[in-house]
């Protein structure tokens, strides 16, 4: 499905600069409150300079807007023990039961200089990139920023981890980090209720949840796509 708004429609007007970006941000405005929609703007025009940043903070905004549409409710940098995870899951009286902290896994700077040399001297770039150890300490570092925070309050943690284009990675190799018999993360943080993996795929976001079978705290969350074949707007 793809998003389309007319720019009379867009009540903050232009935020990203791209049409289709821009579409899908509103979208995304659908399902949080205005207050989180306020936040992400004035995040989105103060980096209006940084396009890397942009990126980071619009992935925040798909995941937070998953998330609701899969009927949770969502606060962004919500203040919690002095803490602000990037997403906090509330309940009806708006007290947290699980938070979520995203991580965007990117190629390394080693790779990304040698395929801009590939492409400036043969227009075409080949690459085999070797995921395990970087994508590994990825997830270990987001485990370990929480974890004391879940453990003290007893609720869910769960880990989002973003795949970029370039970087190659699938979910087998995030199921190969948390799950492996000898240094799998999972067994090792046991705090950490699940990791949900998303990518882009022709203008929707694909995610994908695996739950630690060891977890202190448990969190049933789904599996699927973002924008959905049918979106259901909100008056």
């Amino acid at each position: 499905m793809t998003c389309h708004y007319n720019p009379k429609d867009m009540k903050y007007s232009r935020i990203a600069g791209n049409s289709h970006i821009d579409a899908l941000i509103y979208c995304c405005f659908e399902r949080i409150c205005e207050q989180d929609q306020q936040r992400f703007v004035k995040k989105f025009r103060d980096q209006s300079n940084d396009s890397d940043l942009i990126m980071h903070t619009y992935r925040e905004l798909i995941l937070g807007a998953y998330l609701s549409a899969n009927g949770l409710s969502v606060r962004h940098d919500y203040l919690l023990h002095g803490e602000t995870p990037d997403w906090c899951i509330l309940d009806n009286t708006s007290a947290v039961i699980g938070i979520t902290e995203l991580a965007n896994f990117h190629i390394d700077k080693r790779t990304e200089w040698e395929i801009k040399k590939q492409i400036e001297t043969k227009g075409i770039a080949l690459y085999h990139p070797d995921n395990f150890n970087r994508l590994y300490y990825s997830i270990w570092h987001k485990a370990q920023k929480y974890q004391t925070l879940a453990q003290n309050l007893q609720i869910p943690y769960v880990v989002a981890i973003f795949g970029w284009f370039e970087a190659a990675v699938d979910f087998e190799e995030v199921q190969s980090c948390i799950f492996h018999k000898d240094i799998g993360l999972f067994k090792i943080y046991p705090e950490v209720s699940g990791v949900l993996y998303f990518q882009e795929s022709l203008g929707r976001y694909l995610f994908n949840y695996a739950r630690n079978p060891n977890a202190l705290q448990v969190i049933e969350l789904p599996s699927g796509a973002f924008p959905s074949d049918v979106l259901e707007r909100r008056p």
